[in-house]
């Protein structure tokens, strides 16, 4: 230790409305309000669970988005939009799959989930 550390921030857009489970606790949500909800949670989660190849580029030999395993959903993970779709997030438990090598790179702590 040379006395240095590294301290990493993510920097996302701000969500006003807050997180699902906030959103759902402060009043009624109509039938048409709770489907546009559910229908953008299930296309997020059909986006990260979906491996995305891109073509060759310049720098890069491919570019590729692995398939992404959140490994924590839930109301307090989904963050409400302005426009009332929702956004996936916290993915601090996240495992991706490489088609290359079928692998799934799971960190040494194994632990997931919310401490009760």
């Amino acid at each position: 230790d040379n006395g240095t550390w590294t301290q990493l921030w993510l920097v996302s857009e701000y969500h006003e409305q807050g997180s699902l489970f906030d959103y759902l606790n402060r009043g009624t949500v109509t039938v048409k309000g709770m489907v546009k909800l559910a229908l953008s949670v299930a296309s997020g989660l059909a986006h990260l669970h979906m491996e995305i190849v891109g073509t060759q580029g310049k720098y890069f030999p491919s570019t590729r988005k692995p398939a992404i395993a959140h490994r924590d959903l839930k109301s307090k993970n989904i963050l409400v939009k302005r426009n009332e779709s929702c956004a996936i997030a916290d993915l601090g438990l996240a495992v991706k799959h490489d088609s290359v090598l079928n692998t799934i790179d799971i960190p040494q702590n194994p632990r997931v989930g919310t401490r009760r």
